[in-house]
């Protein structure tokens, strides 16, 4: 409550203009918006991107609906405006809440109150995990995180089966919002599978999870995204490819289990090896161009190189920066080696616990190193581990006789933490970069206001204008950073890095009728430094090709009309 509270007050001045700070967090109240106002529960597209053909979503309602319904709950109380307001502020509050219970369930079970107790305290300190749940953030990361702590709490239950089942479920609910969830459903099964192996107690574990995962995974797919997906492959999204090797996991398991038995280690290693193999099997005769296919490569090579590369929180740990290569792994190798001394000075079944914990973390290190926006994931798993070391350190240092190290020596513990180990590394870290201008205020409600003058019309604008102007005003734009829409990204792309002839016969193709450009949007930079006798950089020298025509006003927003009819195109003027 104390750490909601801190959250609310922090960011209220972005609460009464709705000032999201992603754009994927405008996009989801756009689609939540348009679900309230009778779009189709399985009907996912953007109908205001890139009309009249609409832009493709992957997303999942599962995200919507805690929104959708707070909003419905309030609306007849409070209006439509603070509904929305209200709901895009508490549902992320909501969302922490439930991932501090069940972490602190998770950590119990890994060790005891104590270690749970220190351990939220982490959590909420951690920048890589809170920075998901501040309010208006209600696109779907919060969900992933917390989902995760769920399967980690099932993974450490003393009752094998409810705790196979409770992983199950939250990766099985997890995978229906995101298809990043696959990597984890293979760690915990892998570890379910290790333990299974090496003691026989452990097998309903193994057995309910397979089971469950795969019959729930079915069941969710049918009800969230319709019968269709059963047989549809989707390879950036939860699909067929992905689904029936889940299906087959959970058979072959029950059957291997039936006819092999789990009396020995031979046969239990064989069930898994069956239930795995079969799984893989399946994946490797259906997945198609999901076995090796980059989902991002129906972009087109411009594209490609001038956003999704530029989408550094979904680049690996290599083409990071050297601040965030060690904000990305300090307090996961640190919480791995803690967790494994831990495992270390355990015994029994307290030791299995702490191992079973640092195999989970190992693959959320692998992951976070492939994907950089998975950090908050394995920062996560680490802080058991970084809790029972922060405690141990303390009694220590206490024990001291010599006041000037307890006193100091607890003081600089703080050092050890998610924030503290993420901003000793910045600070040693980081390189001055020259400062740019910000291109914050392009996406406010402030700056996109001379939009609400327009008569409502179809812009071509920057793709991370887009999901807040669609917020903002009635207006659909061509494109948005959401991939399935490559013709709408490519589009967009080519009319501000192309040369104006180029612009205008790729910008003819569509409906858009006005055009728009912001001073110090980085995209726009991109765009300039791509083609310096490109559209944008020739508008960001303020001169303008003969078929536009420019709006008067102030601010950063520039709003150019496009001009019908036959105007030459490689004329030029300067503004």
């Amino acid at each position: 409550m104390a750490c909601s509270a801190a959250l609310l007050w922090i960011f209220h001045g972005g609460f009464a203009t709705l000032a999201f700070r992603d754009p994927d967090d405008a996009m989801r109240l756009v689609q939540i918006r348009d679900w309230i106002g009778g779009q189709a529960f399985h009907d996912i597209s953007q109908h205001r991107v890139n009309p009249p053909v609409g832009g493709p979503m992957h997303w999942s309602r599962v995200v919507d609906m805690p929104v959708a319904g707070l909003i419905l709950l309030l609306r007849p109380m409070l209006g439509m405006a603070t509904a929305e307001l209200l709901a895009c502020a508490l549902v992320p509050l909501l969302l922490l809440g439930g991932l501090t219970a069940a972490f602190f369930l998770a950590a119990r079970r890994v060790a005891n109150n104590g270690i749970a107790l220190l351990g939220v305290a982490l959590l909420l300190t951690a920048p890589s995990i809170v920075v998901q749940f501040t309010p208006l953030r209600i696109d779907h990361h919060g969900w992933q995180i917390m989902l995760a702590a769920v399967a980690l709490a099932g993974a450490m239950d003393a009752r094998a089966a409810r705790g196979g089942i409770v992983a199950a479920l939250a990766l099985a609910l997890w995978l229906q919002i995101s298809s990043e969830a696959l990597p984890y459903a293979a760690i915990f099964a892998a570890t379910f599978a290790l333990r299974h192996w090496i003691a026989r107690d452990q097998t309903p574990r193994f057995i309910a999870f397979a089971l469950t995962l795969g019959s729930a995974a079915l069941l969710l797919l049918a009800l969230l995204r319709g019968t269709d997906a059963l047989v549809t492959s989707q390879c950036d999204a939860f699909s067929a490819a992905y689904l029936w090797p889940l299906v087959a996991l959970a058979g072959a398991t029950g059957i291997a289990a039936r006819l092999i038995g789990t009396a020995s280690a031979t046969r239990r290693l064989a069930m898994a090896a069956i239930g795995g193999g079969t799984a893989l099997a399946i994946f490797l005769a259906t997945g198609g161009p999901c076995l090796s296919g980059d989902p991002f490569s129906m972009l087109g090579p411009l594209a490609y190189k001038l956003w999704y590369l530029h989408v550094m929180e979904g680049r690996p740990f290599w083409e990071q920066g050297a601040s965030m290569q060690g904000v990305i792994l300090l307090p996961s190798l640190i919480g791995l080696g803690a967790t494994l001394v831990a495992a270390r000075t355990a015994s029994g079944e307290a030791r299995m616990r702490w191992l079973a914990l640092g195999l989970l973390l190992a693959g959320a290190i692998a992951v976070s190193m492939l994907v950089m926006r998975a950090l908050s994931v394995a920062h996560l798993f680490a802080l058991p581990g970084l809790a029972w070391l922060l405690l141990l350190l303390f009694r220590r240092v206490q024990a001291s006789r010599l006041a000037l190290l307890r006193i100091f020596g607890s003081v600089a513990l703080v050092t050890l933490t998610p924030a503290g180990l993420c901003a000793i590394w910045v600070t040693i870290a980081d390189q001055p970069e020259p400062a740019e201008k910000a291109s914050a205020d392009c996406r406010s409600a402030t700056a996109l206001a001379p939009l609400m003058a327009l008569p409502t019309t179809t812009l071509l604008a920057p793709i991370d204008l887009g999901p807040d102007i669609l917020v903002h005003s009635p207006h659909s734009v061509i494109g948005t950073a959401h991939h399935r829409n490559a013709v709408g990204i490519a589009t967009v792309i080519h009319a501000f890095v192309d040369a104006p002839d180029a612009a205008r016969k790729a910008i003819d193709r569509t409906r858009a009728t006005y055009l728009l450009t912001c001073d110090g949007l980085n995209e726009g930079r991109l765009y300039g430094e791509a083609n310096p006798k490109g559209l944008a950089a020739m508008l960001a020298r303020r001169q303008v090709p003969g078929w536009l025509n420019p709006l008067p006003g102030k601010g950063p927003l520039h709003i150019y009309r496009i001009r019908a009819g036959s105007v030459p195109l490689s004329s030029a003027r300067p503004l």
